[in-house]
């Protein structure tokens, strides 16, 4: 998988920092989450064309983290892209998911269609598993975990072996199996199986029962860090997590990267974010606009 951080401001964005938004390409297909006012901007900025966006997944409806959802509708329905347009948000925000996507007048080119979800929702293929979690904050919010499936990849020497061509190694990366002078080839004979990556997105939210699960031995989490230990007060009244907080849960629950955006625009110096993380889990990354994280 790959993220691209398209925002990492919180409601107020500065001279450097976007407010959210967060790009991820996986396996199967590219995800959009939380874009916040600018977000189509920030693609053109990012060298990123917005035309290969599937999902959308919105956490709540505080404007930083939906506000540019009506631009992408448009900007993509003017792209006249092929593909539908699946956005997926918590029930309660019916009201504010009909407003947006109203916004202003323009001819809709684009398939969209509206998932309202509660916590416990699970869709799942063949290729992935997408959950959502019930977080804890002033309005109704959700997490979301993205699974992907271990695939199966061919071997490079063992595929040479066979002598197999073009539609042939089509034919039987979709079948499983193929005949080539009177033997039976099987893929898995000439394949490995990956692990599969795990993605969490845990933003605006307090600590609460729910996050464990949500990001438990997840190769990624993107977690929010709007304030350091030292305004914790701030934190506990807005229902915000502190970085110090998320470098604990990721330490706890065998997470292996941890990527923290959602600053507040008080802090000008990201260094002391990273002095104070690190201690708590080494392996953090203090996101910043345009910033790339594979995984």
């Amino acid at each position: 998988m790959k993220l691209t951080i398209l925002g990492s401001a919180s409601h107020i964005p500065t001279r450097d920092r976007n407010q959210n938004g967060y790009f991820l390409e996986t396996a199967e297909e590219a995800l959009l989450f939380d874009p916040g006012e600018g977000t189509q901007r920030q693609f053109t900025l990012a060298g990123i064309s917005p035309g290969r966006v599937k999902r959308i997944f919105i956490s709540h409806f505080h404007g930083d983290h939906c506000l540019g959802l009506p631009g992408m509708m448009q900007r993509l329905s003017l792209m006249q892209v092929s593909h539908p347009l699946k956005i997926y948000f918590s029930e309660e925000g019916r009201e504010f998911i009909q407003a947006l996507s109203k916004a202003s007048k323009f001819t809709a080119h684009v398939e969209f269609e509206f998932h309202p979800l509660k916590a416990g929702f699970c869709e799942e293929n063949e290729k992935r598993r997408i959950e959502a979690y019930e977080l804890r904050h002033s309005t109704p919010v959700l997490g979301y975990r993205i699974i992907e499936k271990p695939r199966l990849h061919f071997i490079p020497e063992r595929l040479r072996e066979t002598g197999l061509e073009g539609g042939e190694i089509a034919l039987l990366e979709k079948s499983g199996k193929i005949r080539k002078k009177g033997k039976t080839i099987r893929r898995e004979d000439l394949s490995y199986r990956d692990k599969g990556k795990i993605f969490a997105y845990a933003l605006d939210t307090a600590p609460c029962p729910a996050i464990p699960g949500l990001i438990r031995d997840a190769d990624c989490l993107l977690m929010e860090g709007t304030y350091l230990r030292s305004e914790q007060t701030l934190a506990d009244t807005f229902l915000h997590m502190c970085a110090e907080q998320a470098g604990e849960y990721a330490r706890d629950h065998g997470v292996k990267k941890l990527v923290l955006t959602h600053y507040s625009e008080r802090y000008k110096d990201m260094g002391a974010y990273q002095k104070a993380v690190v201690k708590v889990f080494e392996n953090t990354h203090i996101a910043k606009d345009f910033d790339v994280i594979e995984f």
